[in-house]
């Protein structure tokens, strides 16, 4: 028979008990606090005989358990991904990473812009002959695109809910191996090519209820987009994950010379663009732009780019004046669709400083969660590690257009 003394046993009851408050503390350190006005001020989303008036505040805490639910509303990270910096490497390392939660086959439409511009749609539906199932336009960020992982993942997950959506990812100008037709390249402000996708979207399917999902640099394209279309916004809802509000600051992050940014994000993204820029070196540039070719070859960085080609494009005097009228804090007061935020507290390239709070608790149409733990674009919870932003993205927009 095992001897145990009392002081002994009394040591053992006392680590039990340590050990189970220093778990309950950090779960509770793990809880997503979501900002919004107050139940009374939220803003109706609809009202029928079946369910009376429903609000943005009751869509949040009645059909959102994975951001308002004591037990649920919790993205405890993976082990060994604890940081946000570890859950950003592992997840831009793992951008190709093929799984069966995120086998989809698109089927790609070209879209021709304005300015001759060309972007792509790259479609996915489990029910292709259904015209009147919901829509969900899904954008990725800076240098992104459709074979992304997490983009991959969230389609299939979109497309194989109860609501059924159809999925069309949006890649930008020259990702994807789409054509590349114009010299004008897509940037952080830049909504036109936005606005025509949403356009030629509801006139092919008119009776479909339209959502969005943006990431990153698409998360400020899409927030950006809602603030300018206003009431006239098509859109039944959005979603916009890792949304850099304020592009200086996120820039400020992103440029800063450590390790993460030096060997991790500024070589995926500067890779990725460039290899556009060459692609388009056969195409006549506008003179009055007036770029120095060679600085741009040469840029290193992406603020060196954009310097050079985006401020220069836009018709910008300085680079300042770019990320102020790119930055979509300035018009989150204007969205007037149901809109949900999801941003990481430990996020070093859209860091907490950059979002405008006090605006999610001015407007009534909007909301923001705020998750301790994530990195940018990472949210990696579980072993293995499985994305967590995919549940309540499903539950936010599935609830809005049901």
């Amino acid at each position: 028979m095992l001897d145990i003394s009392y002081p002994s046993a009394m040591s053992l009851v006392a680590l039990g008990m340590l050990g189970y408050f220093g778990r309950k503390r950090y779960m509770e350190g793990c809880r997503i606090k979501v900002v919004s006005t107050e139940a009374k001020a939220s803003a109706i989303v609809r009202q029928t005989k079946a369910e009376g008036v429903v609000t943005l505040y009751d869509i949040l805490h009645k059909e959102c358990p994975s951001l308002t639910d004591p037990q649920a509303a919790l993205m405890v990270p993976t082990p060994y991904l604890a940081t946000g910096i570890l859950q950003t490497i592992y997840a831009t390392l793992r951008v190709r990473r093929q799984d069966r939660t995120s086998d989809v086959v698109y089927e790609r439409e070209l879209l021709v812009m304005a300015d001759g511009g060309t972007i792509s749609l790259d479609w996915f539906s489990m029910d292709r002959d259904n015209q009147m199932q919901p829509i969900a336009l899904i954008m990725s960020g800076v240098g992104g695109s459709s074979q992304e992982h997490h983009i991959r993942a969230l389609a299939k997950a979109l497309a194989c809910s109860a609501a059924g959506f159809r999925v069309a990812v949006v890649n930008h100008r020259g990702t994807a191996r789409t054509p590349i037709t114009s010299p004008r390249p897509y940037d952080s402000g830049f909504t036109e090519d936005f606005r025509t996708t949403v356009k030629h979207v509801k006139a092919l399917y008119a009776s479909s209820k339209l959502v969005a999902i943006g990431f990153s640099m698409g998360a400020n394209i899409l927030t950006k987009y809602m603030g300018e279309e206003g009431t006239r916004c098509p859109l039944a809802c959005a979603v916009a994950v890792c949304c850099p509000f304020d592009i200086k600051v996120s820039s400020a992050a992103i440029n800063e010379s450590n390790l993460l940014n030096n060997h991790v994000i500024q070589p995926a993204v500067m890779s990725t663009l460039m290899r556009a820029i060459r692609r388009a070196s056969h195409l006549q540039v506008d003179p009055a732009w007036n770029l120095n070719v060679e600085r741009i070859q040469q840029a290193k960085r992406l603020s060196e780019l954009e310097s050079e080609l985006m401020v220069k494009i836009s018709g910008y005097s300085s680079l300042d004046e770019y990320y102020e009228q790119s930055s979509s804090a300035n018009l989150v007061d204007n969205i007037q669709t149901p809109f949900l935020a999801i941003n990481a507290l430990d996020d070093r390239i859209t860091p907490p400083q950059g979002i405008p709070t006090g605006k999610f608790m001015a407007n009534p149409n909007i909301s923001l969660a705020l998750v301790p733990h994530g990195g940018h674009l990472g949210f990696l919870t579980g072993i293995p590690p499985r994305i967590w932003f995919i549940k309540p993205i499903e539950e936010f927009v599935s609830a809005i257009i049901r």
